[in-house]
């Protein structure tokens, strides 16, 4: 009820296309949203806590519509009751009580029928180009897949293959089709590699975009319940994932052995990177701390020495794979331990920060339970003075939240932080309860204000503190 009579405010429309912005303009997600709102029984002022509408020119066109939209039925009662009375009083009450289920219906309306008639269309246009583009292109084309750590491959891939080779790659995080076409378009054809980050979204995701890129080489990243929305199950995720075996040699498909979940959809023959060893270099001496990660690669005769600035053990195998397959496309040793000792945690995972004598490590992109392991495991390797793990939990897992925030819990209880803090949310019982059961003995925090707790972090951190800050809730989950 109480989401309801929030709804009865002027700034509805700002809220709604705020809603919509946030989810991309996808109508069933904004339905989604607005269903959650009613459930938890949430103001619908309570969107926009994190960000605000940014004033494009699609947003003000929604807004405006919106508003315009409520001055039409409005006057419309007027019109159509040719004098007070009543009946119009009674019109006005109706048509007052019923505008915001209008204006959902007009956005969720508009968004459908744009993106059917307007935007599929050109995007589509644009995806056809990047297909011949592609094709046509002479360089090695190399495809990240994975349910994690793709945009860290990507990226280290791209820093050492630089060294010695004229490469392009996917910019940020952007994996999808659109993004990989517009990517096409700013090619010059002289590139000596392209690199592709793949996304999977929903079933058919990967192998539409293999169908489109033709890779030459495939790196598998691992297999987490991600986007468990949209994906039916961890099995259907996991064959979206694989179909790129579809689309590439068995052999040019280079796959983690790192994660567990994806082992069992593995079978005898797959070219497997590990922390031990990678296309049949030996790993050793491995040195972790809370500025860079060291060890040795050794071949024969050959010996590399890595250092690098990404953060714990689970990087090993990365820069590992990276640094052998650029060995193997022709690099120099040289060349390889420069590229890799220029290489730097991207935006938000695993980046270490130093502040009034205390670190802190901001991995608040990261988002699957294998990711958060990691960190966890990083947590307590490290010595320091005091340590404290901050979280909100995850999104995206389906079915599976339960299982996924049990294991959570699991995972921080064996890293065992001085302090936890985690957000109030609908995955805060689930992890405060695996907690306790795996007799956690440190200080528990409940934040319900996640902004004004980040914002603040330079107060509460102290010199020889150590805080690991892992994933974030954008607010289409909060």
């Amino acid at each position: 009820m109480k989401t309801l009579i929030s709804f009865y405010t002027l700034r509805l429309p700002i809220y709604f296309v705020y809603m919509l912005q946030q989810v991309e303009y996808n109508p069933t997600k904004f339905l989604d949203w607005i269903e959650r709102l009613i459930k938890h029984n949430r103001k619908i002022s309570s969107v926009r806590h994190r960000k605000s509408l940014v004033p494009t020119t699609k947003a003000k066109s929604l807004v405006y519509s919106s508003y315009l939209l409520l001055i039409v039925l409005l006057s419309l009662v007027f019109l159509l009751n040719f004098k007070f009375s009543v009946w119009l009083i009674v019109d006005y009450f109706v048509i007052l009580l019923a505008l915001p289920f209008f204006l959902i219906i007009e956005l969720s309306l508009v968004t459908f029928f744009a993106k059917l008639f307007i935007v599929n269309p050109k995007e589509s246009k644009l995806v056809n180009l990047s297909r011949d583009i592609f094709l046509k292109h002479t360089a090695i084309k190399i495809a990240v897949v994975g349910s994690y750590g793709k945009t860290t491959m990507k990226e280290l891939l791209s820093t050492i293959l630089k060294e010695g080779l004229s490469v392009a790659s996917t910019p940020g995080n952007m994996n999808t089709s659109l993004s990989h076409a517009r990517f096409a378009k700013g090619l010059s054809g002289e590139e000596e590699i392209l690199i592709v980050e793949f996304g999977e979204g929903e079933p058919g995701d990967i192998s539409s975009m293999a169908r489109i890129f033709k890779p030459d080489f495939v790196v598998l990243t691992g297999l987490a319940p991600n986007h468990l929305d949209s994906y039916p199950s961890l099995d259907s995720l996991a064959k979206d994932i694989l179909s790129v075996y579809e689309f590439a040699d068995k052999d040019s498909v280079f796959v983690t052995a790192e994660s567990q979940l994806l082992q069992p959809y593995l079978t005898k023959g797959n070219l497997k990177y590990s922390v031990k060893s990678v296309l049949g270099w030996k790993i050793s001496n491995i040195i972790v701390s809370v500025t860079n990660t060291k060890f040795n690669m050794k071949k024969g005769n050959k010996e590399i020495q890595v250092t690098t600035g990404l953060l714990g053990r689970h990087q090993v195998a990365p820069v590992a794979f990276a640094s052998a397959l650029a060995e193997q496309l022709g690099l120099s040793r040289k060349q390889i331990e420069s590229g890799c000792s220029i290489v730097q945690p991207y935006e938000h995972r695993m980046q270490s920060r130093y502040i009034h004598g205390a670190w802190i490590i901001d991995d608040t992109y990261n988002g699957n339970i294998e990711g958060m392991q990691a960190g966890l495991m990083l947590l307590s390797e490290l010595d320091m003075k005091r340590k404290w793990y901050v979280t909100p939990g995850l999104v995206d897992q389906g079915s599976e939240a339960d299982n996924v925030h049990t294991e959570l819990g699991k995972s921080i209880a064996l890293a065992s932080p001085d302090i936890v803090v985690l957000m109030e949310n609908s995955a805060r019982p689930t992890i405060e309860k695996s907690l306790k059961d795996c007799g956690f003995s440190g200080e528990l925090r409940i934040e319900s204000n996640p902004l004004e707790f980040y914002t603040n972090i330079e107060h509460v951190i102290v010199a020889g503190d150590l805080m690991l800050m892992q994933n974030d809730w954008t607010d289409n989950y909060n």
